[in-house]
């Protein structure tokens, strides 16, 4: 009688064991699913992801703007107009300040973009703030969506 009481009890326990098991391997599948990225959840942490960008708006006074992170295709159109925009600094043809006009538009445009507040609109960008403040907040945003990631901070340095 002891045996099979023995048995008895060495199923209820294979029995348990299993459902433990079980038990265990549905809540790491769960846990898994949970940790999974979607498209939707990295473009939720993308649409989320807000940066305080502090630029000077004079040479001594600094500002702080709450802003979005640039996705790719705008970081790297504003770092070829940025780029741009140094090469013209400074020359006095017309071709240049044509190239200038340009692409001040285009980075008043990108920067009321990505300015979370919508009184900083285009207009502000464009028409109430200089040039050099324009690009001082572009330059500033680079720099601060960048930190913590893969680029250094001596490349940000050469950037800047």
């Amino acid at each position: 009688m002891a045996t099979k009481e023995i048995e008895e009890e060495k199923k209820k326990l294979t029995k348990r064991i299993s459902e433990e098991k079980q038990k265990e391997k549905k809540q790491n599948l769960e846990k898994a699913a949970q940790l999974l990225a979607t498209r939707q959840k990295i473009e939720r942490d993308y649409d989320e992801d807000k940066i305080k960008v502090t630029f000077y708006t004079s040479p001594e006074t600094q500002r702080t703007v709450l802003a979005r992170k640039p996705n790719n295709k705008e970081m790297m159109t504003v770092m070829i107009l940025s780029a741009r925009a140094t090469k013209f600094e400074g020359s006095a043809d017309p071709d240049s300040l044509l190239e200038m006009v340009e692409i001040y538009e285009k980075l008043a445009s990108m920067a009321a973009e990505l300015s979370i507040d919508p009184e900083l609109d285009e207009e502000f960008w464009g028409e109430h703030v200089s040039f050099s403040t324009l690009q001082s907040f572009v330059t500033e945003l680079v720099t601060e969506s960048q930190s913590g990631h893969s680029v250094s901070s001596e490349e940000m340095k050469n950037f800047r």
